[in-house]
């Protein structure tokens, strides 16, 4: 298993040249990544690269805990988690490192709101396959008989890794459920791994059977200042930083500020180095970074608009 895991790590930081020809159009936009000597920006907030994830240790546990769900093929794991705490990050490494394994099929969701019919054509196509029909069980048929032909007769394994997996409707929970019937004597033939907010949980909770066909839940919590501060530091490495940009302080309160939450790191760090760059900054102030934060953030007096809560928008808008 820790050979496996091992294959999931990101590859360590390489220098490499920096061609000023190429990136001088993005240079002119990102003026503080020539400013700061860096390779590229280390506090990208969209996207999920898997270079820049720092493996924490709890990050560590909770991919361990689902390379077992898929290796031993037992079907199906849980991830759960807050806003921002790395369910995107973690879901984006096990996609590319398994998908590098010639023994392993990986299909990629994030819209579990889809009708039943076109969840199936999704799957279907994630797996470079073209639907046989609109029809929910003829298309159950077609993906039963390519986990036969992957996983009986080449030996593959089949992987669906489902991100922003709250937005399940309950038809397609029970869809799940039913493919997860797909199984030999002693082994599941597909392998999903569900990656959500707390809503899944709930939704999962009022589905019995499909609650019951969950082999591990996990969750994962807020970093800790030091493992903030050891993210942080990660992502400039990787970035090609070649000293300490952030003084002791200023990583202190970045870490303070992003209470935890690793998407909140990035914005505050986003911030901070525009910031020092304008400011000519070879190394960033505590005070620089708490204007980034106010940047980032907000007022934190703002009381929420209740109309605007996360939910389903209402019909015909």
């Amino acid at each position: 298993m820790s050979n496996f895991l091992n294959e999931l790590l990101p590859a360590e930081s390489i220098a490499r040249p920096f061609d000023a020809a190429t990136h001088l159009d993005r240079l002119g936009l990102e003026y503080y990544v020539n400013f700061y000597e860096l390779f590229e920006p280390p506090f990208q907030v969209t996207g999920t690269d898997p270079r820049f994830v720092y493996l924490s240790e709890q990050y560590k546990k909770v991919i361990s805990i689902c390379l077992q769900v898929v290796r031993d093929r037992m079907g199906l794991a849980m991830v759960l988690g807050a806003v921002g705490t790395g369910k995107s990050s973690i879901c984006s490494i096990m996609r590319s490192r398994l998908s590098a394994r010639a023994d392993y099929r990986v299909a990629y969701l994030d819209d579990l709101a889809a009708t039943p019919s076109q969840l199936m054509v999704n799957i279907l196509h994630e797996y470079g396959l073209e639907p046989v029909s609109r029809q929910v069980e003829a298309l159950k048929r077609q993906f039963k008989s390519l986990l036969v032909e992957e996983t009986q007769k080449a030996g593959n394994s089949l992987v669906l890794l489902v991100d922003e997996s709250q937005t399940a409707t309950k038809y397609n929970l029970e869809l799940l459920r039913q493919l997860l019937n797909f199984e030999t004597g002693n082994e599941k033939l597909v392998q999903i791994i569900l990656f959500g907010q707390e809503e899944l949980s709930r939704k999962v909770a009022a589905r019995p059977n499909f609650l019951s066909r969950i082999v591990s839940q996990v969750r994962l919590e807020k970093l800790g200042r030091n493992d903030t501060i050891r993210l942080i530091r990660y992502r400039l490495s990787m970035a090609g930083a070649e000293y300490n940009l952030f003084s002791d302080e200023a990583l202190v309160a970045l870490a303070d500020f992003s209470k935890g939450i690793p998407r909140e790191a990035c914005k505050v760090g986003y911030h901070s180095m525009l910031l020092g760059a304008s400011r000519q900054e070879r190394v960033i102030t505590p005070a620089t970074v708490h204007e980034a934060a106010l940047l980032a953030q907000g007022s934190k007096s703002v009381e929420p608009d209740p109309d605007f809560f996360d939910g389903p928008d209402e019909e015909g808008l």
